[in-house]
């Protein structure tokens, strides 16, 4: 059980860096109709781990890794409510301070979204579905080795000068058939809040977390393998132009349970054709 859990803590990392794509990106205000194509630079670092008790522990070594995501998408319209379609493509490099730092396509993901409420009053609600094509090669840590379908609902508030969004998604994980590890599922939520200074300037404050299941290895539960964490940390939001913009944030683990105590540095830069 004890090399499952490290296994699983291995991989974890690298889960950090190559999901900070989507993960990271709960943006539920929809985007204008046409092609946007959207880039994710993120960093992440831990040099301590939270063991299953949620007590910090010195990690041997310091972990660091990095990707880049390109995500081309395109909204439309049904019935004046916005829908999305989009895939993102991860490059992922991370070191774990032992052996080669391994490098390539991380898992590809594919989501589709669909506004219920668009623009009611300030108020948008939106119905999501991601799906998460094992296309890294698992055996270096660069996926994870199995399919993931994660439904949502994302609602945001959007008045000048404030903005309010909170998103919910179940995180249903399938079986790694190589390895015969089926993670445990989870539940993702975030809240964020945000004040624009000026139309074109807003900083915000944001919360991410995750609370999972127990793993399965050959269809036996590993007991005290779950893996939560709560991190916390500030944004910032610049529209440089009409088409173009970019978001900057920092994320830290405040506290977890079988997870890498990480400090994250995430950003997008979004690039519109429909202006």
């Amino acid at each position: 059980m004890k090399k499952v859990f490290l296994a699983t803590i291995g991989f974890a990392i690298l889960a950090v860096a190559a999901f900070a794509a989507n993960v990271g990106d709960f943006e539920s205000v929809p985007n204008t109709p046409g092609f946007f194509v959207q880039g994710y630079p993120a960093y992440v670092t831990a040099s301590k781990i939270y063991d299953a008790d949620g007590e910090s522990q010195d990690l041997a070594n310091n972990w660091k890794g990095f990707s880049f995501a390109v995500r081309p998408s395109y909204c439309g319209t049904v019935n004046n409510h916005r829908w999305t379609l989009s895939a993102v493509v991860p490059y992922a490099s991370y070191d774990l301070g032992v052996g080669e730092t391994q490098s390539g396509i991380s898992d590809v993901q594919v989501s589709a979204a669909y506004w219920l409420w668009d623009n009611r009053n300030n108020n948008y609600l939106s119905v999501w579905f991601w799906t998460d094509v094992p296309t890294g090669d698992d055996e270096k840590g660069l996926g994870t080795g199995q399919m993931n379908l994660r439904p949502g609902l994302a609602y945001s508030w959007d008045k000048y000068p404030y903005q309010v969004q909170t998103s919910a998604f179940y995180n249903l994980r399938m079986k790694n058939s190589d390895t015969e590890l089926k993670p445990g599922d989870e539940i993702w939520a975030n809240f964020s809040v945000g004040y624009s200074f000026q139309p074109n300037f807003m900083l915000g404050a944001e919360l991410e977390s995750s609370w999972g299941q127990d793993e399965k290895l050959n269809s036996v539960t590993v007991t005290d393998s779950k893996e939560n964490s709560f991190k916390v940390g500030p944004s910032v939001q610049y529209q440089l132009m009409p088409n173009l913009g970019f978001k900057v944030k920092g994320l830290y683990t405040a506290f977890g349970k079988n997870t890498p105590q990480t400090f994250d540095i995430w950003a997008r830069l979004s690039y519109s054709f429909g202006h």
